[in-house]
């Protein structure tokens, strides 16, 4: 005599069951999650460029600037009359909607590692209307708000 081995189709249907009523609950959760992260990334991304930048101004012993583009939604690290050093394009679904440092709309840093000028920030919104500021002070620190 064979001995039968496998699962019978009402155990099937069973996990099937559980791992669709699994997914309805899980699924709303994570696409009301996702502009949040989103958002949160977009905003760590302009702060760690911000920092790069000003490293980048103190190690070269020189002046670099980080120039947002709001129409483009993107940002350049540089070096002033130099080299690009990065960038960078907000995630899907996040906008900058506001730059101000001093009514324009780049932040420099001297060989010192501080902002020259002024101080300002940027602000970031995802489609649910969520921001975050990204600001910057004269010390040439950043953080987000």
């Amino acid at each position: 005599m064979r001995k039968n081995s496998g699962f019978t189709i009402l155990e099937v249907m069973t996990v099937l069951a559980v791992i669709a009523i699994l997914s309805a609950i899980a699924v709303p959760n994570f696409m009301g999650w996702l502009p949040n992260y989103r958002l949160r990334s977009g905003a760590e991304a302009i702060r760690s460029t911000l920092q790069f930048t000003r490293i980048n101004a103190v190690k070269q012993n020189t002046t670099a600037k980080v120039t947002f583009n709001l129409g483009a939604d993107s940002y350049t690290a540089s070096i002033v009359g130099g080299p690009t050093l990065k960038n960078g394009q907000m995630p899907a679904g996040i906008d900058m909607y506001f730059v101000s440092f001093g009514g324009g709309s780049e932040v420099q840093f001297d060989n010192r590692g501080l902002a020259i000028g002024f101080n300002g920030s940027v602000q970031v919104r995802n489609s649910q209307g969520n921001t975050r500021q990204i600001s910057v002070d004269l010390t040439g620190n950043s953080r987000i708000e």
